[in-house]
C-alpha cells in the first residue's frame, strides 16, 4: 500500500521548507451525500450492520445488472484500528445464454473529512483475482455469488509517513513524523472511511461464443465511531466538525 496521492500533493511543500501540519484548515472536504452509508455501532444507526447495504449496479450495454451487499462485524469502526469489510457480488437477471467471472477486484480505501487536509488521503488498498489458470476468473450468476473479505488496516508505516508533523526546532531541519491518535482524526472532522471498488467483469456468451469484458465500480462510505473514552472514564463525543463534547458530566 502507498500513498500515492498524498505524497504528490505534500512533496513540494516539503521541499520548499513550508509545510506545518498543527491544525485542520479551514477549507472544506469534498461532498459524499450522494453515496450509501454504512453506519457501525456509534450511537446511531446500527440496524444496517446487521443486514448489511445492497446495491444494485448497472453494468455497461448488458441487460442484468450487478448486486453488492456489504457488512462489517465489527463493533467500533476506528481509523487508527484494523478493521474487516465484507462484500458479497452476484448477477442478478442475467439471461441463460451467459456466463460472468469476476476478472479482478480492486479496492481502495480513504479518509472522509469535513476539512481539506484530511479529506481524501488513502489509506489501504486490495486487489483479489484467481490465482490459477484453470479459470477465466470468479464465477458468479444470479444463485452463485463472489465472497470477498477486505483486511483494512489502521497505520502502518506507509500510511503513518504519509503524514509531516513539521520540522524539528534542531539545527539540522530535520521533518518530524507523528502517529496521530483517533482523536486527532476525530478533532479534524474525520468522521468517515469511503471505500471505492472496481469490478472487472468478463461476460462469455454461450452460444456465440464471443467473449467481452467491463468494469462495474461501487462507492461506500462507512462512518467511524465518534465517541472517545480516556483512561479516567471520561467519554467525549464528536461530531463531522470536529467539535466535541463531554457525555460523562
Amino acid at each position: 500500500m502507498k500513498n500515492i496521492k498524498f505524497y504528490k500533493a505534500v512533496l513540494p511543500l516539503v521541499m520548499a521548507g513550508t509545510l506545518t501540519i498543527t491544525g485542520c484548515g479551514s477549507e472544506l472536504g469534498s461532498d459524499v451525500s450522494e453515496y450509501d452509508v454504512l453506519s457501525t455501532t456509534n450511537g446511531n444507526n446500527t440496524d444496517n450492520v446487521m443486514s448489511g447495504v445492497e446495491q444494485l449496479l448497472d453494468v455497461h450495454n448488458e441487460d442484468f445488472k450487478l448486486k453488492v451487499i456489504y457488512t462489517s462485524g465489527e463493533k467500533e469502526w476506528r481509523i487508527t484500528s484494523d478493521k474487516e469489510l465484507n462484500m458479497e457480488v452476484y448477477t442478478v437477471g442475467l439471461p441463460s445464454n451467459l456466463s460472468v467471472f469476476i476478472d479482478n477486484v480492486h479496492t481502495d480505501t480513504s479518509i472522509i473529512s469535513t476539512k481539506a487536509v484530511f479529506d481524501g488521503i488513502e489509506q489501504d488498498t486490495m486487489d483479489d483475482r484467481i490465482h490459477n489458470s484453470q479459470m477465466l476468473g470468479f464465477p458468479i450468476s444470479d444463485t452463485v455469488s463472489y465472497y470477498g473479505i477486505n483486511e483494512i488496516e489502521g497505520e502502518n508505516k506507509d500510511f503513518i509517513t504519509g503524514f509531516f508533523y513539521g520540522y524539528s526546532s534542531g539545527a539540522s531541519g530535520s521533518v518530524e513524523q507523528k502517529r496521530y491518535l483517533e482523536s486527532d482524526f476525530l478533532s479534524c472532522g474525520v468522521w468517515a472511511n469511503r471505500i471505492d471498488s472496481i469490478f472487472d467483469l468478463i461476460v462469455v456468451d454461450n452460444t456465440t461464443g464471443e467473449i467481452r469484458t467491463m468494469s462495474v465500480s461501487s462507492t461506500l462510505i462507512v462512518e467511524v465511531n465518534n465517541k472517545i473514552t480516556l483512561s479516567d472514564g471520561t467519554v467525549y463525543e464528536y461530531d463531522k466538525n470536529g467539535k466535541r463534547k463531554e457525555l460523562t458530566k
